[in-house]
């Protein structure tokens, strides 16, 4: 979530807290007419922040936080949430998740329904999360407005409660981002990914054996891979490994024509490439697609001349994994 979206939602909120009766009423009146809308007990926001953004629901979650953290200071944004104001990469939506930092048992917190324009979003009850590992997560402010927990406890609490395959798309691009990945500099790269992979498997080894989803997070964090670049990449990533596939390496690099080429997943012994093909890989104009097109084509001729085997896939394979898996395996066979 890039900081001016937070910003720009945060300066047309209207709070009642504190307010003399004229203020209260005048927002109250001004709420009757459709000026603003009631995002939680006086809490408003500016209609036209809600029917102006191009994404309606994404202002009203951002309104319902701020409304939230202004009536509960000790509630942050986590989990799933926390990896949404990051741009994580999440598989689906999921309702807000708030942790509290205060020793007191949370109690939950009603937000009314949101009626703006043609949007119509139904009310909810957000109910807050105890910590994990009997610590409160470290916090840290999104957009200079939002506070949340840091990358380190918004991917182990991901890896706890998401399914495996979200938390594991998670936890590939918080490492991506923890160890400030850069493909020239794979040593670096990866010595700085298994110290922070090191740090984050410490923390599950000190919750209780018996919390939920602790043996499945373990999984996800010992092989998260900074090296995937997108949520598709990290996606056929864990179906190649859940699908028992050995020696799998992300962005390796292969020379070839005087200049370096890095394959998304690699089978190096088996000169095997296995590539992602996202939406926006090619650019948004026909010239942009047309170039990148035939900069790929010339990749792979490139690659194939260097004695590799190179299979792509695009988002709609992922839901087929027998047939991917299928594909590699018959590629192994054949050698």
């Amino acid at each position: 979530m890039d900081t001016h979206t937070i910003h720009t939602i945060a300066t047309h909120t209207h709070t009642a807290t504190g307010a003399d009766s004229t203020r209260r009423h005048a927002l109250a009146q001004r709420a009757k007419t459709g000026d603003l809308v009631r995002i939680a007990p006086g809490y408003y926001l500016d209609t036209e922040a809600i029917t102006t953004h191009p994404a309606p629901n994404v202002a009203v979650d951002l309104a319902r936080l701020l409304a939230i953290q202004h009536r509960h200071p000790h509630l942050i944004a986590s989990g799933p949430t926390a990896a949404w104001l990051r741009d994580l990469p999440l598989l689906r939506e999921h309702p807000l998740h708030v942790t509290t930092t205060s020793d007191h048992h949370p109690r939950p917190v009603t937000l009314p329904e949101i009626q703006a324009g043609l949007l119509h979003v139904p009310a909810v009850t957000v109910r807050p999360h105890r910590p994990r590992g009997g610590r409160s997560p470290a916090m840290v402010r999104c957009g200079g407005e939002i506070i949340s927990a840091s990358l380190e406890d918004t991917i182990i609490e991901c890896a706890l409660t998401l399914k495996q395959e979200e938390a594991f798309a998670v936890a590939c691009a918080g490492l991506h981002e923890l160890a400030r990945y850069r493909r020239f500099y794979r040593d670096d790269s990866r010595r700085r990914e298994e110290n922070n992979r090191s740090r984050l498997l410490r923390f599950i080894g000190s919750i209780g054996p018996h919390t939920p989803g602790r043996t499945s997070a373990r999984w996800v964090i010992t092989h998260a891979d900074a090296g995937c670049e997108s949520a598709g990449e990290s996606r056929l990533l864990y179906l190649l490994m859940r699908g028992g596939l050995q020696g799998l390496e992300t962005q390796y690099p292969v020379s070839a024509a005087n200049k370096w080429y890095f394959i998304d997943i690699a089978l190096p012994e088996a000169r095997i490439g296995i590539e992602f093909d996202g939406r926006g890989k090619y650019g948004s104009d026909v010239d942009s697609v047309h170039r990148s097109i035939e900069a790929e084509e010339r990749r792979q001729r490139l690659l194939e001349a260097q004695g590799w085997q190179i299979r792509r896939f695009r988002w709609e394979a992922l839901a087929h994994p027998d047939e991917i898996l299928g594909q590699i395996r018959t590629l192994l066979g054949s050698q």
